[in-house]
């Protein structure tokens, strides 16, 4: 599982960095509303780890099999979002956008 959560790591980076480097479009772009739960869940997971430190790789894997996927699907979906900037960024911006609303409740701005 840590070499997939690298992998899924590298491949956001690289969205990342790929879509510094687009151009403008206006044009909006389908989002795996699915993906957008799943690293939503494995993000607030993390955060965790990092002040709990009881999350286990069978937490994630959990995380996962709720959605019915698996580390191999996950990183062929993110391999899409890899080649389109846009769509990376769009999903990037729900993850975001989910987080926000997580922290700071329905106002979802900070103070």
């Amino acid at each position: 599982m840590q070499k997939t959560k690298r992998v899924a790591i590298g491949l956001l980076a690289a969205g990342l960095l790929l879509a510094g480097c687009g151009g403008d479009r206006s044009e909006t772009v389908a989002v795996d509303s699915t993906l957008v739960d799943v690293f939503v869940e494995l993000h607030l997971l993390s955060a965790r780890q990092a002040l709990v430190g009881d999350v286990t790789p069978a937490f994630r894997d959990s995380v996962l099999a709720r959605y019915g996927l698996d580390s191999a699907t996950v990183a062929r979906r993110l391999q899409h979002y890899a080649r389109d900037p846009e769509a990376f960024r769009q999903l990037y911006q729900q993850i975001q956008e989910r987080l926000m609303l997580e922290h700071y409740g329905s106002e979802a701005t900070p103070r």
